[in-house]
Parts: structure tokens; C-alpha cells; sequence
């Protein structure tokens, strides 16, 4: 094996010098191929670092190690992209729908009220709606008790009364509905 450049050398001449370098490698394939494949060719071989061909006219920056970590970035990003796309579509439809259930006052025509009582003395009810069409008939006890709360936070007393009461004895919210009719006569009476 004849005596070559060290191997620190032969790293300056592939950063600094590289057609010199070139010339090395040519002269040593031929002269002395051992010398060749075990210091020179792995300069050659190793991807990551910007190389010329054999013959020195063309220069590759990393070959396809860089192509494959680039495909390899662009696919996760994609998969990322895709996979945020797919959440926020799908928020779309469900805040739509949140927006929906919480506005009832587009869906339930609002109605005014002709007495102020609560009630008569032998119970019945004498407030009842201005329109016929109330459109409340196909509401349920669970929505018909939300929509007689919200009147009673907008301090509409009587048509919250005139809603809670229809809820009939039996259903899972009766026993609320009748707890907020007994607020809703103390706030008429302190006029809160």
C-alpha cells in the first residue's frame, strides 16, 4: 500500500479544493485501489454531504437522503393538515347545531300576555296567549321548562308562568316547573 494524503488532508481537499481531490481519486483508482476504497471512495458514498460525480462535471447535494426526508416531511404535514381539517370541519356543524337548540326566540313565536294574575281563586288560568298558533305543541316538557326560565330571566313573569304550566303532573320536570312558578309570585311580589 503505497503512502498517500492523510486523511485529514484529503477532508481540506474535498472542502476546499474538490477538482483537486478529483484528480486524486482518479490517480488512485488506477495506481492504487486499496488506497482508493479505503480512504478516498467513502467520501464518494456518503449521502449527506455534497458531492461530483466521477467524471467531476456535475454537482448532487445530498442525493436521495435529502429527497427521502423531504417526502418524509411533506407527508407528515399532510397528515397533519388533513387530520386538523377534518376537527375543525366537523366544529362547524356542531356549534351550528349549539346554536340551534340555544335560540329558541327564531323558532317560538313570541306572544303577550292579557292579565297579569297568576291565578284565579278557584285555580284556573286566566293568561293565555293573543295567537292561536303558539307553535309550542310539539316542544317537549324539557324545552317548554327552558323556554319558562328564559322568560324569567328576561323578567317576563307571565308568559314564564303561562309556559311552566303547561307541563303536565307526571313529567320529570312538573316538580321544577311548579318550584319556579312559586319563584316567579315572589318576584312579582318584591318586583325583582
Amino acid at each position: 500500500m503505497s503512502t498517500g494524503p492523510s486523511k485529514q488532508e484529503l477532508e481540506m481537499y474535498w472542502k476546499n479544493s474538490r477538482q483537486y481531490f478529483d484528480e486524486l481519486a482518479k490517480h488512485y483508482q488506477s495506481a492504487d485501489p486499496e488506497y482508493y476504497r479505503l480512504n478516498i471512495k467513502p467520501f464518494y458514498d456518503n449521502p449527506f454531504s455534497s458531492t461530483y460525480n466521477a467524471s467531476g462535471q456535475s454537482r448532487s447535494n445530498g442525493g436521495g437522503a435529502k429527497f427521502v426526508l423531504v417526502a418524509i416531511a411533506f407527508a407528515v404535514l399532510a397528515i397533519v393538515g388533513a387530520g386538523a381539517f377534518f376537527f375543525i370541519s366537523q366544529g362547524d356543524s356542531v356549534s351550528k347545531r349549539i346554536e340551534e337548540i340555544t335560540s329558541p326566540s327564531e323558532q317560538v313565536p313570541q306572544r303577550e300576555l292579557k292579565s297579569p294574575e297568576l291565578t284565579h281563586e278557584n285555580g284556573s288560568n286566566p293568561v293565555e296567549p293573543e295567537d292561536e298558533t303558539t307553535g309550542t305543541e310539539e316542544l317537549s316538557d324539557d324545552d317548554i321548562f327552558i323556554l319558562g326560565a328564559k322568560h324569567i330571566s328576561e323578567k317576563k313573569y307571565d308568559k314564564a308562568v303561562y309556559e311552566l304550566q303547561k307541563i303536565k303532573p307526571g313529567s320529570k320536570k312538573y316538580k321544577e316547573a311548579q318550584q319556579l312558578i312559586e319563584s316567579v309570585k315572589y318576584l312579582k311580589k318584591f318586583n325583582k
